[in-house]
């Protein structure tokens, strides 16, 4: 089956950075008459032939007595303005299309985007919008041939090629996408998004001093904007990363500074600042990041422990709770709940949250010896896909599944297992639930977008024309 490798192991990503989204599109408006268009009509721009306007308007009786060269003239000039209303018409159906992509609304937007296509197939900007949607809908082969079409349209556009290194960063395709990029660069090198989208490509591929030099360039370019704050903190992963903590403060700092509602760039300074003598800065944008996002259970765990430590036992208690209750059930968090209750004199609810951590600590460890059974179950299944019995191989993986559900490489592999043997519904089904756990897991994403273009293909073959 094409492009879906064999069953996969855990590999660690050192650095997890998300591209920018990829409907965020700047979209430059043609002029009334594009510099393609000299040396042709105009009116062949919007599909119609000259003589289609020509004859009504030479047939009035007032053009009759107009010299022949004015009278040419005057035919131009009609024939563009009713060009220039129709290009008018399709920025104004292009804005609707790009409100309707900003709300998610791809139900609305691609069938409009597709009736611009078809009524101005030279439109970059309509080719670049519905390459853009479609890939949002995952359909990789026919958003990509609407970006190339684009392309081809605006070869010497950073944008489009912007726009199109974009659609290959979402469908996984680093390599092509880097390229895009730097094209976009060498045509603008003043292109600030472009630099953070390289950056981003980079990151991810290891290229951490390379990705650095370019987040700098763009915070230049981009100046003390509320753009630069989502800059700021992918420059501050990338120090991270480089174990450059001073760094990344500095940059987390800033970020918080041009963007006061930045909940993720709050806690990770907080985390920072916790392993510095700055505690008081810390519980600061502790405070601050669950004010902002009071479900973040990383948030209120980080707050509640903070505050413990400091000897404010009932405001951790409260804070534990909600994180506990948001999702942070952890030996961690349940201990210091523990303690926190303890120090309030609270025994008896201290003894239920013990009571929680054994039973948890058991879960944990029953796991564990099922773990050793699955990882089997799983090995086996993979000699199997190499002796091609997929069939056999996937009842295997099922097994390991049953028996540690929560694993994320069993779960990919019963899932890569249904792609291979054509059950595209169920296999996708999976490979969602894989990337809920596990957002940057490239093998899911790329087996997924696979899986989209298989159902789409069904759906439409299913389909009355």
């Amino acid at each position: 089956m094409r492009g879906l490798g064999g069953p996969t192991v855990r590999e660690s990503i050192k650095v997890k950075l998300r591209p920018a989204r990829v409907y965020e599109i700047k979209c430059s408006l043609r002029p009334l008459v594009s510099k393609e268009s000299a040396g042709h009509s105009a009116v062949a721009q919007v599909g119609r032939s000259g003589s289609d306007l020509q004859t009504p308007l030479q047939s009035c009786s007032f053009i009759k007595v107009i010299p022949l060269s004015i009278r040419r003239d005057f035919i131009i000039i009609v024939a563009l303005i009713f060009a220039a209303g129709l290009c008018f018409a399709e920025q104004s159906q292009l804005k609707t299309a790009k409100v309707l992509l900003s709300k998610g609304d791809l139900k609305e937007a691609v069938p409009l985007l597709r009736q611009i296509v078809q009524a101005e197939p030279q439109s970059s900007d309509a080719h670049m919008l519905l390459g853009t949607a479609l890939a949002l809908q995952g359909l990789r082969t026919e958003s990509l041939e609407e970006m190339h079409c684009a392309v081809r349209l605006q070869p010497d556009s950073a944008v489009v090629h912007n726009a199109l290194g974009r659609v290959l960063s979402r469908f996984l395709e680093a390599p092509a996408a880097k390229s895009e990029f730097e094209t976009a660069l060498a045509l603008d090198s003043n292109f600030a998004e472009a630099h953070v989208n390289l950056a981003l490509v980079l990151a991810q591929s290891g290229e951490l001093q390379a990705a650095g030099e370019h987040l700098d360039r763009a915070i230049h370019l981009q100046g003390e904007t509320k753009a630069a704050a989502y800059t700021h903190y992918l420059r501050a992963k990338v120090a991270r990363s480089q174990d450059d903590l001073l760094r990344s403060t500095t940059e987390l700092q800033k970020a918080v500074q041009l963007q006061p509602d930045y909940s993720q760039a709050w806690l990770e300074l907080g985390e920072l600042l916790f392993h510095t003598p700055d505690r008081r800065g810390a519980l600061e944008a502790f405070k601050k990041a669950v004010s902002l996002s009071p479900n973040n259970s990383a948030a209120q765990s980080k707050l509640g422990e903070l505050e413990l430590e400091d000897g404010q036992s009932a405001e951790a208690i409260k804070h534990l709770k909600l994180a506990i209750s948001s999702g942070a059930e952890n030996k961690a968090a349940l201990y210091l709940l523990t303690r926190a209750l303890r120090r309030e004199g609270q025994f008896e609810e201290a003894k239920q949250v013990e009571k929680r951590m054994l039973e948890l600590q058991h879960r944990e460890d029953s796991a564990s010896e099922a773990a050793v059974s699955a990882s089997d179950l799983n090995s086996q299944g993979m000699a199997l896909e190499k002796s091609n019995d997929s069939q056999s191989a996937l009842a295997k993986y099922k097994a390991a599944l049953d028996l540690d559900p929560s694993d994320v490489v069993f779960r990919l592999n019963y899932a890569l297992a249904l792609c291979r043997l054509g059950r595209w519904k169920e296999g996708a089904v999976e490979l969602r639930e894989v990337l809920r756990v596990d957002p940057d897991n490239y093998d899911a994403a790329r087996a997924l977008n696979i899986a989209n273009e298989e159902l789409a293909k069904e759906q439409a073959m299913s389909t009355p024309h």
